[in-house]
């Protein structure tokens, strides 16, 4: 009898340890989306400039929790994301992108991603600081999308948006030399 009852609790426990336990994800984005040239417009940017990743380490970190589900993001793996679009959208309109420490240097870095769950849509925010590496110049950009349909559109969708947001804003040009 006592032998049934403690098969019977330790089968108990075991079945709420997996029923409850929970269940952790590492969302990136999946792949860029092609600015439009409409959306940015052209870039006259005469001089060459570089990018580099401004997270030395990568790290997991908690971006948005729902239930039992937990979801991490590694900044470094999202910025450097964030970096090659950036060059790919800059080679695309004709400005000479060179390697890192060459031409005007910029340091990119994902500062905070969050993820929120509302009643018909997940919305994805991220913060990019965009800097020059001598430090005269800073700049924070923010990507906010929600999607209907899943957490991966949303990711991608707030990356996109701020990429589009550093293409278009003003002091970044000036910073680039334009």
């Amino acid at each position: 009898m006592i032998g049934t009852q403690k098969l019977a609790f330790t089968s108990l426990v075991v079945t709420l340890t997996f029923l409850f336990s929970a269940c952790s994800h590492v969302t990136v984005p999946r792949g860029p989306i092609q600015v439009k040239t409409d959306v940015v417009g052209s870039l006259d940017i005469p001089k060459e400039i570089s990018f580099e990743n401004g997270i030395p380490d990568s790290k997991l970190t908690l971006i948005g929790s729902q239930g039992f589900h937990k979801w991490y993001a590694d900044y470094k793996v999202w910025t450097g994301f964030i970096v090659n679009h950036l060059e790919t959208e800059l080679r695309s309109r004709g400005v000479k992108v060179v390697t890192p420490g060459g031409g005007i240097p910029f340091r990119v870095k994902v500062e905070q991603a969050s993820l929120h769950w509302g009643s018909f849509a997940i919305r994805c925010i991220v913060n990019v600081r965009v800097g020059k590496a001598d430090g005269t110049w800073s700049k924070i950009f923010e990507g906010n999308n929600a999607s209907p349909a899943t957490l991966y559109r949303a990711v991608d969708g707030a990356v996109y948006k701020a990429v589009v947001a550093i293409l278009q804003d003003k002091d970044f040009k000036i910073a680039t030399g334009q």
